[in-house]
């Protein structure tokens, strides 16, 4: 508003000069008035400015803090989860340990001095420690010299095969050539027994011609009608017989056999034939 068009003209200077100078000062007055109009209105609005970006900073704040929050709880529920799983592998490894470990120790009780120590493979546990996944006993399956040695060897190794609750399908297969083994063991065992059989019979045809031929010789030797001379070919033969038993028997001993009581000569031959 100008302020000149409100004041009364008679009083209203007729001097120019004095004119300019009101008008200048009015002027000024007008835009100093101006000014303290708009300070705060600017001041205000900086206010508000500064307001809105606290409060997006806080509210910037709450949803990181949501964020991080969540997150926590995401991180623990997946740490309870892994903690879980790992309780039941420790578990699971556990109890495989102590099978495995009776199981070779099985095998190593009954095989004896054909056995080996236990040997195994371990898994380490989310806890740190080794645990027996798998063992293995290594056992003697060799034939020995004797037959009949053979025979109880070959059946420890099935024994010893067999000896945990649950076999594997290895130690059914060490089981079945423990088997064949002991079949091919009792087959030698046999051959040898048939071997002695007709050794003992070469032996004792033997001693029986030789008997033949002294018997032919006492009897060439003496006249047949005199008795006398019957009674010393009888008694001459009962003491061959007796020798050749002895001797038979000796032989028997040295080839293995059992020691028999002196018995006559057919009772021998009628026992091995």
């Amino acid at each position: 508003m100008n302020i000149s068009t409100i004041l009364p003209t008679a009083y209203m200077p007729n001097n120019n000069g004095a004119n300019a100078v009101l008008r200048s000062a009015i002027s000024e007055e007008s835009t100093d008035s101006q000014q303290d109009i708009f300070v705060p209105i600017e001041q205000t609005a900086q206010v508000d400015a500064s307001q809105q970006a606290a409060s997006d900073a806080s509210k910037t704040q709450e949803r990181l803090q949501e964020q991080q929050q969540l997150a926590r709880q995401i991180s623990e529920k997946e740490n309870q989860q892994q903690e879980k799983i790992d309780q039941q592998t420790i578990q699971s490894l556990s109890t495989l340990d102590r099978e495995v470990r009776n199981h070779e120790r099985a095998h190593a009780a009954v095989g004896g001095q054909y056995a080996g120590a236990p040997r195994y493979e371990y898994e380490r546990g989310p806890d740190g420690v080794n645990y027996a996944v798998a063992g293995e006993v290594p056992i003697s399956t060799g034939a020995t010299s004797d037959p009949q040695m053979t025979i109880e060897k070959a059946q420890i190794i099935r024994r010893a095969a067999l000896a945990p609750a649950e076999p594997s399908a290895q130690d059914r297969k060490v089981a079945a050539e423990a088997m064949q083994m002991e079949a091919q063991a009792r087959i030698d065992v046999l051959v040898q027994e048939r071997e002695l059989k007709m050794q003992e019979e070469q032996v004792m045809n033997e001693r029986s011609n030789t008997v033949d031929n002294t018997q032919d010789q006492s009897i060439n030797a003496r006249p047949t009608k005199d008795s006398d001379a019957a009674d010393d070919i009888n008694e001459t033969q009962g003491h061959m017989f007796n020798e050749i038993n002895d001797d038979l028997a000796a032989q028997l001993v040295s080839l293995g056999g059992a020691h028999q009581p002196a018995q006559s000569l057919g009772s021998i031959v009628s026992r091995f034939v």
